[in-house]
């Protein structure tokens, strides 16, 4: 039997002999069951030793005045005793029961023994014990019974098929009237009570066991193949307000072919799993119904990202607002694009995650190195990365790996946590362990406070004005070919996670995380937020308050013009000055830029101005932002000009191409590309040292392939050069 955290029922399973069996404790037996069946059965059952030799002597006189057996001498102890011990019913055999009876009163309490009678009276057909038939009779505990329901329980054991309520219903009626007279006779009800029970209804037919978290239930026996009863930590309330909201939701969705969904609820602070919807009906065979979408492993998309920002930060690789690449780059044939296709060319830490921005995010996984994503979700629990790290690469963060639904609630969970992982709890006899410790608390409230800026995609664009709204921080994720759509979200109490697909891997355009999916999750939130307090983490002492460039998103510097406020790590975060805003040194006959050779003698002016690294810059300039700003050298300075040159972008160093025979020469070019600093005005390319170019760095060059080893060189107009070599066969 799986009960809920209360003790409600949530599934039971038919024993091996194909019987229904829900053991029960003494405490969970009704007291009126108790009296009912003492007064019925064995009035003597607290004084006497295991046999009532005045019962057995009554009894034989009542059967030899009949001529047959109209009376039994049995007590509660010597039919616990047949019970255990099945035999034919002889005048031997009674005599081994009252053995048995005495040796059980000699190693068992009363208490026991009663609590043994009611674990094992048969009820009629397949139901052995009172929890099981008070649950097919009547749909209730043992301790909800009304007194014409325990009245009726205590009678049938006495013939448990001709009393089936169900099949015998006269008889079941005539049964119930002998033990209720008997509790009057003996004084245990009055006759008021009686004549009220005497109209009490008689079920017709057996209830239906509950079926609420069959997918739980189904994994919990076979986790735990041998036990008959399991507590879990599932909150039944909870678990119904999951479903329905999934359900009422998918409803709206099975028009565009989206049939399924699954729901983790995680209490943080106990790690326990309060409620799970393995899929929108266990029943619907034509979709999977029976598939656990809690624990089948999915791509998760893009719901991963914000663990790698959180591996930036506690690294010290990245602030909140911190500008991050996002320019097109290669790295080994791979080439991350994001989801609409389009660059930004530098994005703050914030911004990137916020909009789930994926070159950035592949960009900071490559910088992490070793302490990359894939170690850090082995060490939080996720089992579902098998094979190497090399296997999954850098696309393992936008979803090239896969998870479970409950993995990756629970990691979130972790963030709720401040930074601490352990398993989830089913169970409530497990004991809360402490956890890994993987990030700071001061990473993870940063994390959180980023995740809670995501506008809910239901509540219009000042929805945080809504003060009884709950904040959430949460993160959306939509794999590949719109085939899986998440959203998980948490705040100090609870961690939920959403799953919106199919189970045969059908991919639907309307298969978008934000969309499919983070309805249902702020739903669910709507209805825990009358569950708990509306509040929000605390900042821990660790995060502090520092200003910004609002350009640069670093550290102030002597010539920055405008600031921002952000939360960092002391002693963590970057705190390298802002490189972004430069002074330059401008002649006032010439307009050119100085450097400290060239204006010695000269009359100039301090200027500030944005110096955009090569990468950037060369973006910027290519879609459309000017590179007007910092001037260009002073042609006559002498001198040479410190700092890297050109890099080169196309052609990949070491490259070996070759010439497509039948193919005019015209369609083989070889593009020419480098990234110059915005202080670069012009650049210059030579092959095997002949100038090939001259001219904007932003303009587009190609190269007509001839056969054989070359080298190719490209300089900016301060004489700064990098070379490549290229083999064209």
């Amino acid at each position: 039997m799986i009960l809920d955290r209360n003790g409600e029922m949530l599934r039971a399973f038919l024993a091996s002999d194909d019987m229904w069996r829900i053991r029960v404790t003494h405490d969970e037996i009704s007291p009126d069951l108790r009296k009912a069946v003492l007064s019925f059965e064995d009035r003597y059952f607290n004084w006497h030793f295991g046999i009532n030799p005045f019962a057995i002597i009554r009894a034989a006189a009542a059967n030899l005045r009949a001529g047959r057996v109209v009376q039994g001498g049995s007590t509660i102890t010597m039919q616990v005793a047949r019970m255990l011990q099945p035999k034919a019913r002889t005048f031997g055999n009674k005599l081994v029961e009252a053995f048995r009876a005495l040796q059980l009163e000699w190693h068992y309490s009363k208490e026991e023994i009663l609590t043994f009678y009611f674990n094992m009276a048969p009820y009629g057909g397949n139901i052995v014990g009172v929890g099981a038939a008070s649950y097919l009779y009547f749909g209730k505990r043992p301790d909800q019974l009304s007194l014409g329901q325990v009245a009726l329980l205590a009678a049938i054991p006495n013939s448990p098929n001709r009393f089936r309520p169900d099949l015998n219903n006269a008889s079941a009626r005539q049964a119930r009237e002998r033990v209720l007279s008997r509790l009057l006779k003996r004084g245990k009800i009055s006759k008021e009570e009686m004549q009220e029970t005497r109209f009490e209804p008689l079920p017709s037919k057996r209830f239906a066991l509950p079926f609420r978290t069959p997918h739980l239930a189904i994994m919990l026996s076979q986790i735990y193949p041998h036990a008959e009863r399991l507590e879990t930590t599932i909150d039944g309330s909870l678990q119904d307000m999951a479903h329905a909201t999934l359900a009422t939701h998918l409803k709206g969705l099975r028009s565009q072919g989206i049939h399924n969904g699954a729901v983790v609820i995680i209490e943080n602070k106990m790690q326990a799993v309060r409620a799970l919807v393995g899929s929108n009906d266990f029943f619907d065979a034509s979709h999977d119904g029976q598939v656990n979408g809690a624990t089948a492993p999915r791509s998760p998309g893009s719901a991963l990202k914000p663990f790698v920002y959180a591996l930036g930060l506690e690294h010290g690789l990245i602030s909140p607002l911190s500008l991050l690449n996002d320019v097109p780059i290669e790295y080994s044939g791979y080439k991350p694009v994001n989801y609409d296709g389009a660059y930004n060319g530098m994005v703050s830490t914030e911004e990137a995650l916020v909009r789930s921005l994926n070159v950035p995010a592949v960009n900071l996984y490559a910088q992490l190195g070793q302490n990359g994503i894939y170690s850090f979700l082995q060490e939080a629990g996720v089992r579902t990365l098998p094979k190497p790290k090399d296997h999954y690469g850098l696309s393992l963060i936008l979803g090239g790996g896969e998870v479970t639904l409950l993995e990756l609630t629970n990691l979130y969970s972790g963030l709720a946590n401040g930074g601490r992982f352990q398993s989830v709890r089913y169970l409530q006899t497990e004991s809360l362990q402490v956890g890994k410790k993987l990030l700071s608390p001061g990473t993870c409230f940063i994390l959180t406070e980023m995740l809670g800026k995501l506008r809910r995609p239901e509540l219009p664009a000042v929805w945080d004005a809504t003060v009884d709204i709950p904040k959430v921080a949460w993160k959306t994720g939509t794999s590949y070919g719109h085939r899986d759509a998440w959203s998980i979200g948490y705040t100090p109490d609870y961690t939920v996670g959403v799953w919106v697909g199919n189970f045969n891997g059908k991919g639907v355009p309307a298969l978008v995380g934000a969309e499919a999916a983070a309805p249902v999750l702020f739903a669910i939130f709507d209805a825990l937020s009358g569950q708990s307090e509306n509040r929000w983490f605390v900042q821990p002492p660790e995060v502090e308050t520092r200003q910004v460039c609002s350009i640069s998103g670093m550290p102030l510097g002597d010539f920055c013009v405008s600031v921002q406020n952000e939360l960092y790590l002391p002693g963590i975060s970057p705190n390298q000055a802002c490189s972004i805003h430069r002074r330059f040194f401008v002649d006032r006959k010439t307009g050119s830029r100085l450097c400290s050779h060239c204006r010695i003698g000269r009359s100039y002016d301090e200027h500030t101005f944005e110096y955009w690294p090569a990468e950037i810059a060369s973006w910027r300039s290519r879609n459309g932002h000017s590179r007007a700003g910092i001037p260009e050298h002073f042609k006559g300075c002498t001198k040479a000009v410190a700092g890297a040159g050109p890099v080169i972008n196309s052609p990949v160093a070491k490259a070996e191409y070759k010439i497509r025979t039948g193919v005019s020469l015209t369609y083989q070019k070889i593009l020419l590309d480098a990234a110059v600093s915005n202080q670069t005005q012009n650049i210059y390319w030579f092959l095997d040292g002949k100038i090939i170019y001259s001219g904007p760095p932003d303009r587009t060059v190609f190269l007509k392939p001839e056969r054989g080893r070359h080298t190719l060189l490209c300089m900016d107009d301060e004489g700064r050069s990098t070379e490549v070599a290229l083999v064209i066969r």
